[in-house]
């Protein structure tokens, strides 16, 4: 037994198959490390400490980024153990947790893995580069390097009580270009050398990053917006010859917030996008989503809406600390209608699908992204006594019969 199938002593982990998961759903077959680096974006604009001036004054701009990769399958290190935390810093209950991992803490990368693409995961608001552990253990395992953003100002533990907001709006976006543009000098000198396609970047937003990562391709903020705060719409402004971040080449959108933006100046959204919602999501308003994702037509688009789901669509199931604290607390990583594991695993399957798709040409992952009726819970299955589909089979690929129950799929 090779040592990233041991059985982990704590059980299922975020980002493990449930019985009844799609098939995409599954970790690969490479072993996961997984390592902490501190970037540093100079000259960016302060923020907190200049909030009211004008021009804001500029800092170095620390970002934590936590980065998973193939590891050799000779590791036998410790397997990583991911700090997060409950409650929020400006709220002074703040309470760090553990996170079990399947990736091995600081493993040595496997050079014949490489080159792989790249998926960049931007969090929510606030949050944390460990929120969606799930997806970055997960794609790791598959032979993508995945570098999950901490965005400074917006994680719990260093949520202030003031700016947080503007901090977002201005460096959402930056942040992500910013850690995309060190993808060169990270293959030439750092310890994945060689073992990067910095042109081959997939980037996956989650609410406030979902925002951050449509400006990234190239959508525009709205005049509200830029009314709304005035104080550093200079800021905001985008640079007029930007239009989207070349090196990214997908991009999958989680309940982002699109109600800073202006769907009707989407033009320069050119890539293909995979967009998630709730469909009682009421935090970005699914109506909103939807609209923006409709409209943005030079791109092509896949929904998958979950019916009934609210707007934690993306993040780890709740830890087993979180179970014996306040609702306020717990709402967090749960929804009152759908299990987060089982979410989870449907958004396993279809990033891989979409990513495998776009990011390395596997023309045979667009059937699991195009299925025959938008609905899950209309799917048939009829197979033949040899198994294969007969004509009145329009069951979704990679799905057992009722397990699509509560997905809609729709493509633009």
């Amino acid at each position: 037994m090779i040592p990233w199938e041991k059985e982990h002593p704590y059980g299922t982990l975020f980002g493990d198959p449930l019985p009844g998961a799609p098939a995409l759903a599954a970790r690969g077959g490479c072993a996961a490390g997984v390592r902490t680096l501190t970037l540093t974006h100079p000259g960016q604009a302060d923020v907190l400490s200049g909030l009211g001036r004008s021009p804001l004054p500029r800092y170095d701009r620390p970002l934590r980024v936590e980065i998973w990769y193939p590891a050799l399958r000779s590791t036998d290190g410790d397997r990583a153990v991911y700090t997060d935390h409950m409650g929020r810093a400006d709220l002074g209950n703040l309470e760090p947790f553990p996170i079990e991992g399947r990736a091995f803490r600081d493993a040595e990368p496997d050079p014949s893995a490489g080159p792989c693409p790249v998926i960049v995961i931007s969090h929510g608001y606030p949050g944390s580069r460990f929120l969606l552990v799930n997806l970055a253990e997960n794609l790791s395992s598959k032979g993508y390097v995945v570098l999950s953003i901490g965005h400074t100002d917006n994680t719990y533990e260093d949520f202030p009580s003031a700016g947080s907001l503007e901090s977002a709006l201005i460096h959402r976006s930056l942040d992500q270009r910013f850690i995309i543009s060190q993808l060169p000098e990270l293959n030439r000198d750092g310890f994945l050398r060689g073992m990067l396609l910095p042109d081959q970047v997939g980037l996956i937003g989650f609410s406030m990053g979902g925002y951050g990562a449509l400006r990234t391709i190239g959508a525009r903020m709205n005049e509200e917006t830029l009314r709304s705060h005035a104080a550093i719409a200079e800021e905001l402004a985008e640079q007029p010859d930007f239009h989207g971040d070349p090196a990214v080449r997908a991009c999958a959108l989680f309940a982002p917030a699109t109600f800073f933006l202006d769907p009707a100046r989407s033009e320069d959204i050119g890539i293909p996008t995979l967009w998630f919602c709730g469909s009682a999501d009421n935090t970005v308003h699914y109506a909103a989503v939807r609209d923006f994702c409709e409209r943005a037509d030079h791109s092509d688009r896949v929904l998958i809406t979950y019916e009934g789901c609210g707007h934690n669509i993306a993040n780890n199931a709740a830890p087993p600390q979180a179970y014996a604290r306040s609702w306020d607390i717990f709402k967090r990583w749960s929804d009152p209608v759908w299990d987060t594991l089982r979410l989870n695993n449907a958004n396993c399957h279809f990033l891989t699908a979409f990513m495998d798709l776009h990011l390395r040409g596997d023309a045979g992952k667009a059937a699991y992204l195009r299925v025959p009726v938008t609905r899950g819970a209309e799917a048939v299955y009829d197979l033949d006594a040899e198994g294969r589909p007969t004509e009145k089979h329009t069951g979704w690929k990679g799905f057992i019969e009722g397990t699509a129950a509560g997905i809609r799929l729709e493509t633009f």
